[in-house]
This record gives structure tokens, C-alpha cells and sequence, in this order.
């Protein structure tokens, strides 16, 4: 590992900020510097990189290399760039929500798996253990800084509890007086739940991510955990994402509602959030069984009610009680890609690509926009929420839609139900219900998607 002596703080404190010795990270690695009141204090779960905050800029020095004496302040005496000038400042970076962990340690891993937590500056990359910088995890009551509590005694400092923060103290800043773009990879909340194989330790059940952020009492949306389905859907989630090697490593780096992150994280995982009563309930679109990374999953495909052409409401204009929707199979995207963060490459974007070469050859290229899976930061993952995500695409085809009286209220969205009619010749055909709408009269219009294979 590096010895951080040319690192911007580092031991040596040289004309330039970095040596060869430090691995280069393409220009798509940069990411920029902000001092900005106000703005969000990121949520990191998983393993992520972060940019900074600037919290905190002062002692500044300027001093030649070839003068014993030096100014205070950037440009002091000698401090002309180019002239052998060294620059430093003392800097205090804010990070993310607390409480987070730094990893590092001498040989570069952690018990042999997770590696040593990485520190960007201006496109260059070193490990944090061999950095003299100083990194507070962000708990509660968190002393300051020591070299910023002795600098001023009678001037209170700031610990930033709760906040993860670093300090330079100085930090060392070569011959440019200019602080370089850092970024940090941090190691965040429910970091090698269970539902992360061997490739990706750092990474966490999406179903962690579900129940921390909503029910967290200190950074949480506020949801009361009673309302939660924590002990039925929501482990039965975890367990289908942890057979199904769905693993994110998540950063909330910007402002949206909730419901938005909720929205995204079923949508990559390819599940429902739907209500149940009292109970906000997380449930997956799978219908095959799951066995594998220390897991089995077994869709719950029992049918709630069976329904004829007795059960049924009219329409009205003489139309067929069940409206049938078919999408032509031609049209059908057969191509998708995914864009994630790829933490083996910098955390930079990278696209991985699924398709169907049956559908390819039958009907010719049918492709759509990449997704965004910014919160998958391995290609594994990002691979097979792809593919699933695909097969949904392409062989549910056929959506129905009928009405039905107040006696069926019970009914769910996720729920499956037979349909027997006799016009579009279904009989005990298997479909799930995505969508209940209900009138002022109190009839329900029911929305569901056939489950292709499945026979009750």
C-alpha cells in the first residue's frame, strides 16, 4: 500500500500532490467539491463513494522551499506557484449521515474480503490506512477534531455529532493553492447483511434498506414500524433477494421523497410495495422457486378466489365481462441494459447488457433506454435484476380487467385469482392482481397480468 507521503496531507508534504505510485482512475472518477449550507447530508448503505462538504478552511500557509521563512495565509512570502512553494490548510470535510465505519487495514483487506476503503483526489486513488488523515465515524457526541480544539481555546468547536467527517490538520497541498476534488468510498449501514455472496460482502439486503429507512428513528421517513410487515413479507423479501443474489450498495445523495427510493428499490428487484390492511407489504413478481448463496425462496402462488362469469359485473354496452389486453410480441423489447456503479472501477458508471437471442432472431432488435441501478455497485446483481426485469418485459403479455361487487373488498393488489370465462375461453387461468380501482358505488375494477406456465 501507499505510504500517503505524496498524498495531499501526506508525510512528505512534496511539490506535487501524488506520485506514480497510485493507481490512475479515469477523468468519469472526478467528482466535485462542495461548500454549501443546507444541502443534504448523504445516507449510505452498503459500500459507496461519497464526495465531500467543505465544513471547515483555515491556517493557511504558504512558505519557499529555498527560504526559511514563510507567510501566513495562500501567497504568502516565496508562495508564487512554480517558484517551489508548499501550500497547506488546516480543512474539515463532511462526509455523510453517521454512524459509518472507515475499513482499513495494513494488507489491504479485511478478512480477506472486503478491501481497504479507498480515498479519490483529483483522479488519483490510495488506500485510507496509509493517509495521515483523520476520520470520525459520525456518532453521537463525537469530541472535535484536538488539533481544532487547541488551536483557539476560548472559542467553541464543533464535533459534528452524528456526521462522519475528516480532517487535514494541515492537510498538504504541493505547489497549487488549491484544495483537489476528494471523494471517500465509506462502508455504511447494513453493510454484509445476509443476501451478499462472496463476490460483494460489502454490499446489503434491499429489504435492510427498506425496514432501516423507513422505521430509523434518527434518519428515517418516520414510519411507524407496527405498520411494517417486517415479520412476514418484508423477511420473505430479504430471503428472495438473498437466494436470488440481489444486493445493493445504496447512497441518498439527493432529495426525494421516500416513496420514490421505495419505488426504485421494487422496481430493481422486481417486487411490489402494496397496502394490506394496516400493513404496507413488500412482494416479489417471482413465480419460480429460488435455491442458492445460503438461501431458498418459494413463491407463494396459492390462489385467493376463484371467479366465474356468475361473479362478474357488466361493463355496460354489451361488452364482455372481462376486457382482454393484448401487446403484440413483436414489439416486445427483447433488449435491456442497466447502468450501475461499479466499485472494481472507481464507483464509475458502467452498462451491462441482457437479451433474449430467440426473440432477436423471431422479430428483430427491440430495445428500450438503459435503467438506472445506481444502487448496484456489482455487476452480478445488476445483471440479474436486468434479466428479470427483461422477462417481465417479454412474456407478460396479456392484461385483464373486470368488475366485481363489494362482497370481493378482501381482494389485494398481488393477490392471484383463477378466471374462468367463457368468451375468451379461459378457464381456472391463473393471473395476478396489479391494480383495484373503486367507483362511488363501491364496485371494484380490477387490473391483473397473466402468470405465464403457471397451471393451479
Amino acid at each position: 500500500m501507499p505510504d500517503g507521503s505524496d498524498f495531499p496531507g501526506g508525510k512528505g508534504g512534496g511539490p506535487t500532490p501524488f506520485s506514480n505510485a497510485f493507481k490512475s482512475a479515469t477523468l468519469a472518477s472526478l467528482r466535485y467539491n462542495t461548500s454549501q449550507a443546507g444541502s443534504p447530508v448523504p445516507l449510505c448503505y452498503g459500500c459507496h463513494r461519497v464526495s465531500i462538504n467543505l465544513l471547515e478552511f483555515w491556517g493557511q500557509q504558504g512558505f519557499s522551499t529555498s527560504s526559511s521563512k514563510g507567510g501566513k495565509g495562500i501567497g504568502g512570502s516565496g508562495g508564487k506557484k512554480g517558484s517551489g512553494a508548499n501550500y497547506s490548510v488546516d480543512v474539515a470535510f463532511g462526509i455523510c449521515q453517521g454512524n459509518i465505519a472507515f475499513i482499513g487495514a495494513p494488507n489491504g483487506f479485511l478478512n480477506g474480503s472486503i478491501r481497504e476503503n479507498r480515498v479519490w483526489s483529483s483522479g488519483s486513488v490510495a488506500g485510507i490506512n496509509g493517509l495521515p488523515i483523520n476520520v470520525y465515524g459520525g456518532i453521537d457526541g463525537q469530541n472535535p477534531d484536538p488539533v481544532f480544539a487547541s488551536s483557539d481555546p476560548n472559542t467553541p468547536v464543533l464535533g459534528y455529532s452524528g456526521t462522519a467527517y475528516a480532517t487535514g490538520t494541515p492537510l498538504q497541498l504541493g505547489s497549487t493553492p488549491a484544495l483537489p476534488n476528494i471523494s471517500f468510498e465509506i462502508t455504511g449501514f447494513g453493510f454484509g447483511t445476509p443476501g451478499c455472496g462472496p463476490g460483494f460482502p460489502g454490499d446489503t439486503n434491499p429489504a435492510f434498506i427498506v425496514s432501516d429507512l423507513l422505521t430509523n428513528s434518527r434518519y428515517g421517513a418516520g414510519f411507524p414500524s407496527g405498520n411494517l410487515d417486517i415479520s412476514g413479507s418484508l423477511a420473505d423479501f430479504a430471503n428472495y433477494c438473498q437466494a436470488a443474489l440481489i444486493a445493493m450498495s445504496m447512497l441518498l445523495d439527493r432529495q426525494q421523497p421516500c416513496a420514490r427510493w421505495l419505488e426504485e428499490i421494487a422496481q430493481l428487484t422486481v417486487a411490489a410495495v402494496v397496502w394490506s390492511g394496516s400493513l404496507l407489504k413488500v412482494v416479489p413478481y417471482g413465480d419460480q422457486p429460488l435455491d442458492g448463496n445460503g438461501a431458498t425462496w418459494t413463491p407463494n402462488l396459492t390462489w385467493q378466489y376463484s371467479l366465474t362469469d356468475t361473479d362478474f359485473l357488466d361493463f355496460g354496452g354489451g361488452s364482455d365481462p372481462v376486457m382482454l389486453t393484448r401487446s403484440d410480441p413483436a414489439a416486445a423489447t427483447n433488449w435491456l441494459s442497466i447502468e450501475y456503479m461499479d466499485s472494481f472501477n472507481n464507483y464509475n458508471p458502467q452498462i451491462v447488457p441482457v437479451f433474449d437471442q430467440g426473440l432477436i432472431d423471431q422479430y428483430g432488435l427491440r430495445s428500450e433506454p438503459s435503467v438506472q441501478g445506481h444502487q448496484f455497485t456489482n455487476a452480478v446483481s445488476a445483471q440479474i435484476s436486468a434479466q428479470m426485469q427483461l422477462q417481465r418485459k417479454a412474456y407478460v403479455r396479456n392484461t385483464y380487467k373486470w368488475k366485481l361487487g363489494w362482497r370481493y373488498s378482501l381482494i389485494e393488489p398481488m393477490d392471484i385469482v383463477l378466471l374462468t370465462d367463457a368468451t375468451l375461453g379461459l378457464v381456472d387461468t391463473a393471473v395476478r392482481v396489479t391494480q383495484i380501482d373503486e367507483d362511488d358505488n363501491g364496485e371494484l375494477t380490477v387490473t391483473a397480468e397473466e402468470i405465464p406456465g403457471l397451471t393451479p
